[in-house]
């Protein structure tokens, strides 16, 4: 059971990566666990004799194909994470894992994207519904993006191009 520590939602996207390293980052000032989690998406990673539906918040390694796992922890490595830090694969929507995960947790770091529009709501967004449905407080991190040669003389640069440089 995830208690007390900040967790993170972990894929091999570029926007989970930069989710990772914000929440490692902060896990060590804090002196807190850091715990990522991979949702595995039915019934992809799984081994063929391990195969279940539905939802587990918890997915022991032997049922993990090992290529998968192996890959997953690659992605887990590439950031310097606080020591007692660990990946803990779970198996369902993300969201919703994310969420049933959060609730004896201190904070959720989860990876976002630009919104996608559909109508007046964000359609297929992960971020969103944790930030709608977790229990405690959440963080959402953009894709870390190259940083262009700012000139600050230049009224023309937008508000939000200047948040994302200053915050790397």
């Amino acid at each position: 059971m995830i208690t007390n520590c900040i967790i993170v939602g972990l894929d091999d996207s570029a926007t989970a990566r930069a989710a990772h390293r914000w929440a490692a980052a902060y896990a060590r000032a804090a002196g807190k666990d850091l715990c990522a989690v991979h949702v595995l998406d039915w019934p992809i990673g799984l081994n063929a004799s391990a195969v279940k539906s539905g939802t587990r918040l918890r997915v022991p390694k032997q049922d993990i194909h090992e290529s998968y796992w192996r890959g997953m922890h690659r992605v887990f490595d590439e950031t310097s994470s606080p020591p007692g830090s660990m990946l803990q694969f779970a198996q369902g929507d993300v969201g919703d894992a994310l969420a049933r995960l959060s609730t004896n947790a201190e904070l959720l770091v989860v990876g976002t994207r630009e919104p996608v529009r559909a109508g007046p709501y964000i359609a297929g967004s992960v971020s969103h519904y944790c930030i709608s449905h977790a229990s405690c407080p959440v963080v959402a991190v953009p894709e870390q993006l190259p940083h262009p040669q700012y000139d600050l003389s230049d009224q023309s640069i937008r508000q939000h191009d200047f948040a994302v440089a200053a915050a790397s």
